[in-house]
Parts: C-alpha cells; structure tokens; sequence
C-alpha cells in the first residue's frame, strides 16, 4: 500500500498543483460555505485549510493528520488566522467530536487507508446529519504523479466503497485533470 513520504513535502503545494487545483476555487467547486465547521482530514500542510479558513471567516477549520512533522508546516502557514485548529490524529480516530462537522474533507488520503470501512465509520461518527462527505482522489489511470496505479480508487469504486459505508454520492466534481471529486451525504 502506498503511503506518502513526507520527503516528497513539495509535491503539496507547488505551481503546477496551484494551477490544475487551486484550493479556494475547488472549495467553492464544493459548495463549501460559511455555515459550519470544517474538518480536512489528512491535512498536510494546510493546502485547503488555510484557504477554507477565507470560505468559513465565522466557523471553524480544523486540519487534522497523522504525521506530527507535517503540521508544523501547516501551524506556519496558518500564523495569525484565528479560526484554524491543527490536531495530530490517529489513522483511525479522529480528534474531534461526534456530530460536530458540516463539512469532512479527504484530499488524495483514502487510497493511502487499509480499512476504509473503519475510516469512513469515523467520517460517520464526526459528520452532522446534514453535513457533506467530500472526496478528492486520483483518477485511476497510470501518469507519472500521484500513486502506483494499482493503488488508486476509481470514481465507481469509491462511490461503491461509500455507499457501503452508509454515504450516498450527490455530485461529481471535475477537479483537475488527474483527480476527481465526489460531494456525498449520509444516507437517510
């Protein structure tokens, strides 16, 4: 399994990535507004955090990930912006609690997960019942960025993947070139 190495850090923010996915404009892609809170997933370095705290300026943005070291990068970004929160995470559990977030953020995370069952269980748990599930994964076809091409999720796969996990896909989202974008919601 694929698993980012946190040596290739300026692959997360770089012009070219700027250009095919700018973070504000694919938020807004998103239909993110200023009604709630906002929890990105795997956050790295703050790529979509930093500008959903612009989308959000009376709500909360929380970024959350597993490797200590890479918050740091994004703590720095962040300096001075009083509506973000970093948070060091467990694969499995996230800090944050139960019915709490409008909106759950996962950017190119979900191909890197071994028990997505479990992941999107906490995706669940943290999710308001009105809130939106968003994914943002690479497309699976074989290029020279991203993943080995066994290890990506294809957009029928990941919709399969969620609605066996209680999501139902509301929209296809045409993010960039290499990767594709799925607004979902919890099941009712």
């Amino acid at each position: 399994m694929h698993k980012f190495n946190i040596k290739n850090i300026e692959k997360l923010d770089n012009p070219e990535r700027r250009r095919t996915m700018p973070p504000e404009e694919t938020l807004l892609k998103f239909k993110v507004a200023d009604d709630g809170t906002l929890l990105d997933v795997g956050c790295g370095i703050g790529y979509f955090t930093v500008p959903a705290s612009n989308l959000l300026k009376n709500n909360k943005v929380i970024g959350i990930d597993i490797v200590p070291e890479i918050l740091d990068f994004a703590k720095e970004k962040a300096e001075g912006i009083n509506n973000i929160e970093f948070k060091n995470s467990e694969e499995y559990t996230f800090p944050v609690q139960s019915d709490s977030v409008k909106y759950v953020l996962i950017c190119n995370v979900i191909h890197e997960v071994e028990d997505v069952a479990r992941y999107f269980d906490e995706v669940k748990r943290v999710l308001k019942d009105d809130g939106y599930f968003l994914i943002i994964d690479w497309v699976k076809t074989k290029m020279e960025v991203g993943p080995p091409i066994q290890d990506r999720i294809s957009v029928d796969e990941m919709v399969q993947l969620c609605n066996s996990a209680g999501f139902k896909a509301i929209e296809t989202i045409d993010v960039s070139p290499t990767q594709y974008g799925l607004r979902l919601e919890k099941q009712k």
